[in-house]
């Protein structure tokens, strides 16, 4: 299975922030499904790989977004394992680490994770430096 190791605000694995979609989708076998993730923004996903690629209106890489069976890590560690105490634990250097009871996100990392009802994050979200804002 292929590991996604993050560099905060630049990339997942080969996926670089700023790639277009026609060089994303050639770092992969699979085909992607193509679709407005919440009527808004541009997705591809690849259901085997456990990756959402978010784009912009220039069709360029934003975010991803990972589910399982991904295997996503930041400094070694697989955050799609970490419970939220965990998490909160891991990323504490973070002065602006905004918790709420649905998750995390970490913008000194450009991390966040969505909790359902379950105690291992449901998505773990990388992005590039300007998605929130």
């Amino acid at each position: 299975m292929l590991e996604f190791i993050i560099t905060p605000h630049t990339s997942a694995g080969p996926v670089l922030f700023g790639l277009t979609r026609s060089d994303i989708r050639a770092l992969f076998e699979y085909e992607p499904e193509q679709f407005l993730r919440g009527g808004e923004e541009d997705t591809d996903f690849y259901n085997p790989l456990g990756l959402f690629v978010i784009y912009d209106t220039d069709q360029k890489c934003v975010a991803v977004e990972f589910t399982g069976p991904a295997h996503v890590s930041l400094n070694g560690v697989q955050l799609l394992e970490l419970s939220k105490k965990e998490a909160t634990a891991f990323f504490n250097t973070d002065q602006e680490l905004d918790r709420d009871a649905s998750g995390y996100t970490s913008y000194q990392y450009g991390v966040g994770a969505y909790y359902e009802k379950h105690k291992k994050p449901e998505t773990v979200i990388v992005f590039a430096r300007g998605y929130y804002d």
